[in-house]
C-alpha cells in the first residue's frame, strides 16, 4: 500500500457531552449474550459532541450529530449523518464512511478513515481498510478483533526539505470488556460491548549532513488515534471517547537547528472528542 493511498480518515469527532468516568452497576465479566443485534437497521440516533484541545483553542467546540440509515442491503448497510453527510463525531465519522456488515455475533466495517489536518500534514492521506471488526461477541477480553501493520517508504516535505522517510503503522481493534450492565451518560444500560480502536505510528527520515546520510526519528512510536467505544444491544453506539494527536521527536528539532533552520511546523497536537447518545428512535 502506497502512502498516497492512505487516509488516516479516522477523524473521530463528538461534541457536547460530559466527561464523567463510566461506572458499572454490576460485576464486569467476560461473557456475552448468545446472540444480539448491536446496530439495528432502522430509526435514527442523535449525539451531543464535545471537542476540546489544550494546545489549540480553535479546536474547542460543541455540536450535534443526527445519524440515520442511508442504504440497506441483504448483507450490509450504510449510515449517513446530518444533512450534509459530514459527521462531527469520531466514531460516526468512521461509521458513515463505508459499509457495515452485521450478524448475530459480529459487526464489521469496510471503508476509509480520516485524520485532522494537523496529523495529515505528516504526509498521510487516503487510508482505506477492509474487514475491520468492531464487535465480536466470541472474542475474549483483551483480544485483538482486527490487526493490520505495514512499513511504507516514501518522501515527506518538511519546510522545503524533501526527506526520504520510512513509516511504520499498526491499526487494530480489541475487545475491552462485556458488561451485563453499565452506567453510561447517566443512564443504566444492559448488555454493553466495550471496544477500542487504535492507530499507532512511527516515522523516521534520512537527512544529509556534511555529505553523509543520517537517519533520525521524526515521530517516535505512539498512538495517533485511540478510541474507546460502547455499543448496547438493540440500540447501537451510545458513547465514544477519542484522543488524537502526536508529538514530533526532539531529534528532528536538533537536526533542523544544525541545518540553521529552526523547525517552524507544529511539534505537537492533541484533541479529545467525546460522543454521547442523547436521543434515538428505532422503527
Amino acid at each position: 500500500m502506497k502512502l498516497n493511498t492512505i487516509v488516516l480518515s479516522a477523524c473521530l469527532i463528538f461534541f457536547n457531552c460530559d466527561n464523567e468516568p463510566l461506572g458499572s452497576t454490576s460485576d464486569i465479566n467476560n461473557n456475552s449474550p448468545q446472540s444480539g443485534n448491536f446496530f439495528p437497521r432502522a430509526g435514527y440516533w442523535i449525539y451531543n459532541i464535545n471537542n476540546t484541545s489544550e494546545l489549540d483553542p480553535n479546536m474547542n467546540f460543541v455540536a450535534t450529530d443526527s445519524v440515520y440509515l442511508d442504504e440497506d442491503f441483504e448483507n450490509y448497510f450504510s449510515l449517513s449523518a446530518n444533512e450534509d453527510g459530514f459527521a462531527n463525531g469520531s466514531m460516526n465519522s468512521i461509521l458513515t464512511n463505508g459499509n457495515l456488515y452485521d450478524s448475530q455475533r459480529k459487526l464489521v466495517f469496510d471503508g476509509s478513515i480520516s485524520l485532522p489536518e494537523n496529523i495529515a500534514d505528516l504526509g498521510l492521506d487516503n487510508f482505506t481498510l477492509n474487514d475491520v471488526t468492531l464487535i465480536d461477541l466470541d472474542a475474549e477480553n483483551g483480544d485483538f478483533m482486527f490487526f493490520q501493520s505495514e512499513t511504507i517508504t516514501n518522501t515527506l516535505d518538511i519546510q522545503g526539505t524533501e526527506l526520504p522517510i520510512e513509516l511504520n503503522y499498526e491499526i487494530y481493534t480489541s475487545k475491552n470488556n462485556y458488561h451485563d450492565s453499565l452506567n453510561i451518560n447517566g443512564d443504566e444500560y444492559l448488555n454493553v460491548f466495550e471496544g477500542n480502536f487504535t492507530f499507532a505510528l512511527s516515522i523516521s527520515g534520512t537527512f544529509t549532513l556534511g555529505g553523509f546520510p543520517l537517519t533520525v526519528s521524526i515521530l517516535e512510536p505512539q498512538n495517533i488515534i485511540n478510541t474507546n467505544y460502547y455499543y448496547v444491544k438493540s440500540i447501537g453506539l451510545v458513547r465514544s471517547e477519542s484522543n488524537q494527536g502526536f508529538e514530533l521527536s526532539s531529534e528532528l528539532n536538533t537536526i533542523f537547528d544544525l541545518l540553521g533552520s529552526p523547525i517552524e511546523i507544529p511539534t505537537s497536537f492533541n484533541v479529545q472528542n467525546i460522543e454521547q447518545l442523547i436521543e434515538f428512535q428505532l422503527d
